[in-house]
């Protein structure tokens, strides 16, 4: 079963997933994505942090190839195949 890591931005500093996790495919993993922005997002209700366009979430495979990105607007930007 591949194995997928969620990396996420805010812009400036990129926070990395060191273990990921393993899913069936490229689907069920861009669902584990969004439902991962949502939470973040949800997380950051602090006031201070009122602008979330620079943050992104960049899911790499097993190899270390970025396969697709998720800006926190949870609009998705294909990276690769």
């Amino acid at each position: 079963m591949p194995r997928y890591f969620f990396n996420f931005s805010d812009g400036r500093r990129w926070f990395t997933d060191d273990s990921g996790q393993e899913f069936g495919g490229l689907a069920a993993a861009r669902r584990h994505a969004v439902s991962q922005v949502r939470d973040l997002k949800a997380a950051m209700c602090d006031p201070g942090i009122q602008d979330l366009s620079g943050w992104t979430m960049r899911v790499v495979d097993g190899e270390g190839r970025a396969v697709f990105e998720i800006g926190f607007d949870l609009k998705p930007d294909r990276v690769d195949g």
